[in-house]
């Protein structure tokens, strides 16, 4: 009976995807369930304004985890942006909440503002089934838009974002496999809306829950794709099976 190569492959498609999934994850590696507590301290923006204002300061128990700039309009009502930690249990790409925003939207004069990025230093303090911290480095942006009271129709809302991609390129290791920390993205609802971006209106104290998940680390080592080598080798059976018929 004739049967085409291709007829082949399709046929072996879903089998050949199946395998790849088990040869590229060690065994495993999907039931490990990681427990413990989260932390961040913010780092200082990279900016050359020197009449920026900012100031670090620990609070709720925290290290460093409330940035605060520019000078206030209204004394007492500044800006800032604080990150407070919480437990967590999560299993290998499962998205799980990292911790509690605060961004307090104050008026400043424009020229004690900053434009640039400034690091959040993320720690996961590991439980179970390792017991080590981990940190990991994001970058992040606040765009600050102008205000405008006068016209209730333009948004000046200010926006805390992503700077850059949210992987990090810390990793750390378990049972022989290296895994990373990915930043997904804010809500405001518990998880059942995930947006990049977090926004603050002007003059309110706005909150939002930071989620991520913890990913397998891309592997630097050029190997040949599980797939390629199966493939190859379902090739090489094909045609020998034809030669000798």
């Amino acid at each position: 009976m004739q049967v085409s190569l291709g007829r082949i492959i399709k046929k072996l498609s879903s089998f050949i995807l199946t395998t790849n999934i088990l040869l590229g994850l060690p065994a495993g590696a999907q039931a490990i369930t990681f427990t413990g507590h989260t932390s961040g301290e913010w780092g200082s923006p990279n900016t050359d304004n020197q009449s920026a204002l900012i100031d670090l300061s620990s609070e709720d128990g925290g290290t460093n985890n409330r940035l605060t700039w520019g000078e206030p309009v209204f004394p007492g009502f500044e800006n800032y942006v604080q990150f407070n930690g919480i437990d967590f249990t999560t299993e290998p790409n499962n998205i799980f909440k990292l911790g509690k925003l605060y961004y307090q939207n104050g008026r400043t004069f424009v020229e004690t503002n900053f434009d640039g990025d400034f690091p959040l230093h993320l720690e996961l303090a590991f439980s179970l089934p390792l017991e080590r911290t981990q940190s990991f480095r994001f970058l992040f942006n606040i765009l600050n838009t102008p205000n405008n009271p006068e016209d209730p129709d333009v948004d000046d809302d200010d926006i805390l974002l992503f700077s850059a991609q949210g992987m990090s390129s810390e990793t750390f290791d378990y049972e022989g496999v290296e895994y990373t920390l990915q930043l997904i993205g804010f809500s405001k609802d518990g998880g059942i809306t995930i947006l990049n971006e977090f926004k603050s209106p002007e003059l309110d104290l706005s909150e939002a829950d930071l989620y991520g998940k913890i990913t397998f680390a891309p592997s630097s080592a050029s190997v040949p794709e599980p797939t390629a080598i199966l493939g190859l080798s379902i090739l090489s059976i094909y045609l020998a099976t034809r030669k000798r018929k």
